[in-house]
């Protein structure tokens, strides 16, 4: 008897510690659920506990452990990698991070080179300007026929009042020109054609400084492209989702497709920091000028016609306009096309 009486006190208090766990675990909140490693909704965790599972030495392979979710995590944010000037039409991706994960032709080994310094000295507190319009005075384009149908003209868009948007103004060689931002290399621009149907585009855009490359990203369907450098024409095949990468040359570039289906687009490689675009009412401004003359430069892609199922190009409007900037109030230049 004496003895129950013990094993009974004995296991009481046991009971009650058990009964004060089990209490407290129907009271607390459910841990949150952790989603598989390698989806989207995937927040890393799973990548840590990969990695963690093997050792690596970081010797700055391509195969690093969060490669993938960081490729992830950029792509479902829609951006670039973060760097100033990406992520627009006219921007430079950067990193190792890749918008699209088709395959890549044509890609150096080592990674973009890096860009050059500036050709001039940089001056902070410069005040000069150059604005002015740009017109058409003939009858305006002819749109391009394409097989998704008419498709604006790549040699000018003419508005009703006979504003030209998208002409490129750039002024080539300068002696003393703004500071450049940029962190551990300068600003760079242009540089990114993506096929969007029957079209290549931007039509047009300045990629500058250079060195630099040139991308061009494929939508759902393959094309066969040709790729016109200064240096002479290359052939590529573009898959679907691809990528296809040449190094820029100082000069205009032509892509276009090998069978003539597409709508081109042109890429003019200068090493300048000042270049505009006319907007839709056919203006542009160029900003921190130093007291001089300066010659500028008027780009238009040539227009283009369709003949016999091939494409046509007229010549490219090239003008050249000298003009004096006073640092006290803006340089006006205006231009009339064609």
């Amino acid at each position: 008897m004496l003895a129950a009486m013990r094993a009974r006190a004995i296991v009481a208090p046991e009971l009650a510690w058990l009964a004060l766990v089990a209490l407290a675990a129907c009271g607390s909140q459910p841990r949150a659920r952790m989603y598989p490693a390698g989806t989207d909704k995937d927040d890393g965790y799973g990548d840590l506990a990969q990695a963690s599972a093997h050792l690596w030495i970081g010797n700055g392979s391509d195969a690093a452990p969060f490669t993938a979710h960081r490729a992830r995590r950029a792509r479902s944010a829609g951006g670039y990698g973060g760097d100033p000037y990406g992520g627009a039409s006219y921007g430079i991706p950067s990193g190792d991070l890749p918008i699209y994960t088709g395959p890549t032709f044509g890609m150096p080994q080592g990674g973009p080179p890096a860009a050059a310094a500036p050709r001039y000295t940089p001056t902070a507190g410069l005040t000069g300007a150059i604005e002015g319009t740009v017109t058409w005075r003939g009858a305006p384009p002819p749109p391009l026929t394409t097989a998704c149908g008419a498709i604006d003209n790549p040699g000018g868009h003419v508005a009703a009042n006979r504003a030209v948007s998208g002409v490129l103004v750039y002024i080539e060689h300068v002696d003393v020109g703004r500071t450049l931002p940029g962190v551990g290399r300068p600003a760079g621009v242009g540089g990114i054609i993506t096929k969007r149907g029957c079209a290549l585009g931007p039509a047009l855009q300045i990629l500058t400084p250079l060195p630099a490359e040139l991308a061009i990203h494929g939508d759902a369907t393959e094309a066969r492209l040709r790729v016109t450098l200064p240096g002479g024409a290359r052939p590529f095949e573009l898959q679907p989702a691809g990528r296809v990468v040449v190094p820029a040359q100082l000069g205009v570039t032509r892509v276009e497709a090998d069978d003539d289906s597409l709508g081109p687009a042109w890429v003019v490689a200068a090493n300048t920091p000042y270049y505009a675009f006319t907007d839709e009412r056919g203006r542009f401004r160029i900003d921190e000028l130093a007291s001089g003359t300066y010659d500028v430069t008027f780009w238009q892609p040539p227009l283009v016609a369709r003949a016999n199922g091939k494409l046509v190009y007229g010549p490219p409007v090239v003008v050249h306009r000298s003009v004096r900037v006073d640092p006290a109030r803006p340089a006006h230049l205006d231009l009339s096309l064609p």
